[in-house]
């Protein structure tokens, strides 16, 4: 299965990774640190504290604001972290990429489940079923020279796929597996799974990073620094 993309983009951006910008990655996941790893990013691994993904009573509810929300959230904490260690990078702007991500069927948001029941239950939900995977996508700069020339930018990438209607055996052997701990939705797309078929979107962006997404707003952000006077993003 082919995850990693090959194109000039994801290149470019990652040869600006080692050599423009220090990115830091507010995640613990093992699976967005593999990607960026594979596509040759160079990055840093800063998490977000426990209770950066918490919503207040206004929040909203609907999975594409709520991977915006809390992306948002985790790279606000990072930033905060980051500055009150007095941890910049010199003579390189740093730039904080926070990720979360839910699956999404018949109207109900699966984010990861919190036991082997609650993967039955969002396995059973998903099984024969188109469904979609959502991820909000924060990226917020630190540049020592100058605060305003570069600008946050946030968005949310989408991909569709479908389950086979999947038979007692099968869904008991991928309990058994535990592959479904910490995957939103209960599955793990890059496991190699026959049951499951991209329909469109990043295959990526499945696993919890649209990797092309990503690369093409390093690249703007270096446009950007070569040219403050174009806003791109």
């Amino acid at each position: 299965m082919t995850i990693i993309p090959s194109s000039t983009n994801l290149r470019e951006a990652a040869r600006l990774s080692r050599e423009t910008f220090r990115i830091v990655l507010a995640s613990q996941s093992p699976r967005r640190r593999q990607l960026l790893h594979d596509s040759g990013f160079r990055f840093d691994v800063l998490p977000a504290r426990e209770g950066a993904e918490t919503l207040d009573a206004q929040s909203p509810l609907d999975p594409t604001s709520l991977v915006l929300t809390f992306a948002r959230k985790k790279a606000a904490d990072v930033v905060e972290q980051l500055r009150a260690r007095g941890d910049r990078a010199k003579s390189r702007a740093t730039l904080v990429l926070a990720c979360d991500s839910v699956a999404e069927c018949q109207g109900e948001t699966l984010g990861k489940p919190r036991d082997r029941e609650d993967a039955e239950r969002m396995l059973r939900t998903l099984s024969g079923s188109i469904h979609y995977v959502r991820t909000g996508v924060a990226i917020v700069p630190i540049d020592d020279e100058d605060e305003q020339r570069l600008q946050p930018f946030f968005f949310v990438e989408s991909s569709a796929l479908i389950m086979e209607r999947l038979s007692e055996e099968r869904l008991v052997g991928y309990l058994d597996s535990g592959l479904w701990r910490g995957k939103a939705g209960a599955f793990g797309y890059q496991d190699g799974n026959d049951w499951l078929k991209l329909l469109g979107g990043s295959e990526s962006n499945v696993v919890g990073l649209p990797l092309e997404a990503v690369a093409l707003a390093v690249m703007r952000y270096a446009n950007d620094l070569s040219d403050p006077g174009q806003v791109s993003l």
